[in-house]
């Protein structure tokens, strides 16, 4: 008001002239107005400027998990970056939901009863331990989100994702497996229920190799683990994670089993921020499924993208797969 009046125009040719869109308007009124602003400290709410368009221009990241902690770096921060840049090259702000957990250390996005997510036009969904139930209600909804890594509705529909190609990554690993001369392998990982543990074991067992598989606790991981390997006749060893990796190792170094003479080990997802660190096994491209996912929501919110995709694993030839010792 203040601005209208001190410049002589109406509230109307303020707003178009703030806002850009005064092509209509005379220069001459056009920088009256301008100047009558700057004078008196006007500054444009940038909300209010970006609802104006029909979109907050915001975009969300919701993590199940805490992405803080030192422990979870390696694991989400990859992905992280694959989000922001792609966010900065559309010209999109984002917004980390950090919300309290309301039960133990998962975090709720209806924490409250309400969609805090509605705060941002879409969001990126992360997080080994989601609560099915959100998910069902985002999609009833018609909420927009793409969750990094498959998951799937309780009707069996799967939820708009993008996802390491593990049952590909699987195969390729079980070949070189029978090639140097494995028969029997183990699968040791953290979570059987997991739609990515499924699809590491069907690319495993896609060779016809005799794949077992195991869910211990990290602590649980002893000599006497190993041990039942080799009563079992295992010469090899698929660990879910380098941490899984890590703690067969220093077992099988305390049973007198050299790696790999002794017993083989590869990792099933070795993370880009693990670095150069010799496992046998694939990685997980986090930076560029952040960036897929990213364009992927963009994507929905226009209209434009398909629900689903996956990304190739890159294959880690590593020193730590070798023939079984006779």
């Amino acid at each position: 008001m203040d601005i209208a009046r001190q410049a002589g125009v109406t509230q109307a040719a303020v707003s178009l002239i703030l806002r850009g869109k005064a092509e209509s308007i005379p220069e001459e009124t056009r920088q009256r107005v301008l100047d009558v602003a700057r004078e008196l400290g006007y500054r444009a709410d940038p909300l209010a400027r970006r609802l104006a368009k029909g979109r907050s221009q915001l975009l969300g990241v919701f993590t199940y998990e805490r992405v803080f902690s030192v422990a979870q770096r390696s694991l989400y921060h990859p992905f992280l970056l694959g989000i922001e840049e792609a966010a900065e090259q559309a010209g999109h702000d984002l917004l980390l939901f950090t919300s309290a957990a309301t039960s133990g250390p998962v975090r709720s996005i209806y924490a409250g009863g309400e969609n805090k997510l509605r705060l941002v036009d879409g969001a990126v969904l992360l997080g080994r331990d989601e609560i099915p139930a959100e998910l069902e209600q985002l999609v009833a909804e018609e909420y927009p989100f793409v969750f990094i890594g498959r998951r799937f509705l309780g009707d069996g529909r799967e939820v708009p994702n993008v996802s390491p190609d593990y049952t590909g990554a699987g195969r390729a690993l079980a070949g070189r497996l029978a090639e140097a001369g494995h028969r029997r392998i183990r699968y040791v990982g953290a979570n059987p229920e997991l739609p990515a543990t499924a699809d590491r074991l069907a690319g495993l067992r896609a060779r016809r190799l005799e794949v077992s598989s195991a869910f211990p606790h990290l602590a649980e991981i002893s000599a006497e683990f190993v041990r039942e390997l080799q009563r079992a006749g295992v010469t090899a060893v698929v660990a879910e994670s380098t941490d899984y990796a890590e703690a067969l190792r220093s077992a099988a170094e305390g049973c007198g089993l050299s790696v790999p003479g002794g017993l083989s080990l590869a990792v099933a997802g070795v993370s880009e921020d693990d670095g150069d660190t010799g496992w046998s096994g694939y990685g997980i491209p986090g930076r560029l499924l952040g960036r897929l996912a990213l364009e992927r929501l963009l994507g929905r919110l226009d209209g434009t993208a398909e629900a689903t995709a996956t990304v190739a694993c890159p294959p880690h030839e590593g020193t730590t797969l070798a023939a079984p010792e006779n």
